[in-house]
């Protein structure tokens, strides 16, 4: 059964991923991508003469056309992450061709504080069985293509510490690929991200980079997640170059026992005894706009689940409630799948969670 393997050749300071794979993403890669979306934006008539070859003449439909393409929306200027110029696209499916997706990028954003040991053995536990799933499903009778990454919803710096003795890992939004967050070198992948290969070798790679032992920061998974897709990829390093690609449906997977306290380009340092910093946590609707931007405009091309507590009571000592991520949710309706982390088992969870993406690839809107 083939599902995820990992792409490269093991050298830290390499992307472990082609060109093509990567989307082009960044340089002068990306301004190509930007030129060729203003050239489709320009063939905009052909593609709606094309949808009404069946009903005569071309000719006496060309006026038509003109009017449909006025009548579309445009999608919205992608990132810097694409360093697209503004395109032209229409904001139909029809301007991309056939809808659905052939490509998956998933990410999962984890809360490596202490207390969340369980549960991550929990995540881990279930992974086999919803990656079984995929390869059935998705990769042998659909033929798509997956990235699977791992990161940390921590987001302080490398030198942050409490008392001078627990310090953050600093990894602010890098895919896990780090030797001192892994001890597990038999299963560590040789890339950055997981990709397509047998489904044993995928679980025990997943477990590899799940398992984390971080400090007892503050919670911040959709500022992590943000500085994955984004700082993370067009910053001098560039760490996670290639994980995200612009024809994939984006997942982000939030496990966490807390509620978000994502504060937008939060600093490397703060004072951790201070109860008001970093700051106000940044308002959800800015993540989920940022995101969508991401995806040229597309909030189809999103989805999300979330594994954490309910909106408002929590469970007891196991997680507090969490406001926040439902509201994210919500923003992501109808792709978006949520499951109590106060349960003691994930697999049925995760397969709900499964159907959700599913129809969010079947809704996919392609790049034009």
């Amino acid at each position: 059964m083939g599902l995820f393997a990992c792409n490269g050749d093991g050298d830290g300071g390499s992307i472990f991923s082609s060109a093509d794979e990567a989307g082009e993403v960044g340089g002068d890669a990306a301004d190509d991508q930007g030129e060729q979306g203003g050239d489709q934006g320009d063939q905009g008539d052909q593609g709606d003469q094309g949808d009404q070859g069946d009903q005569g003449d071309q000719g006496d439909q060309g006026d038509q056309g003109e009017d449909e393409e006025e009548s579309t929306s445009t999608g919205g200027p992608l990132l810097d992450v694409f360093n697209q110029e503004e395109s032209g696209q229409d904001g139909n499916a029809e301007a991309g061709g056939e809808e659905g997706c052939q490509k998956v990028d998933l990410l999962f954003v984890i809360d490596d504080s202490a207390s969340m040991n369980d549960e991550q053995d929990t995540l881990t536990a279930a992974f086999p069985s919803f990656m079984e799933t995929i390869d059935q499903q998705l990769v042998i009778d659909k033929g798509i293509d997956y990235h699977v990454g791992v990161v940390s919803a921590e987001m302080a710096g490398p030198d942050m510490c409490i008392f001078g003795l627990l310090c953050a890992d600093g990894h602010r939004g890098r895919l896990q690929h780090q030797e001192d967050r892994l001890s597990c070198a038999a299963d560590e992948p040789e890339g950055r991200w997981i990709t397509t290969g047998p489904v044993n070798q995928v679980s025990a790679e997943f477990t590899c980079i799940a398992s984390m032992e971080g400090q007892d920061f503050r919670e911040m998974p959709l500022e992590a997640a943000r500085a994955g897709l984004i700082d993370r990829i067009q910053d001098a390093e560039a760490y996670n170059d290639g994980f995200l690609r612009e024809d994939a449906l984006l997942v982000i997977v939030i496990l966490t026992d807390e509620d978000d306290q994502s504060v937008i380009n939060v600093p490397e340092m703060w004072n951790v005894l201070d109860p008001f910093m970093p700051g106000p946590p940044t308002p959800v609707q800015t993540y989920w706009d940022t995101f969508v931007e991401l995806k040229g405009g597309y909030p189809e091309r999103l989805a999300v689940v979330v594994i954490s507590g309910p909106p408002d009571t929590g469970c007891g000592e196991s997680a507090e409630g969490a406001q926040r991520l439902h509201q994210f949710l919500g923003f992501a309706e109808p792709n978006a799948y949520w499951a109590d982390i106060c349960g003691n088992d994930l697999v049925q969870p995760l397969q709900e969670a499964l159907e959700v993406i599913e129809a969010g690839c079947e809704d996919f809107v392609p790049i034009p």
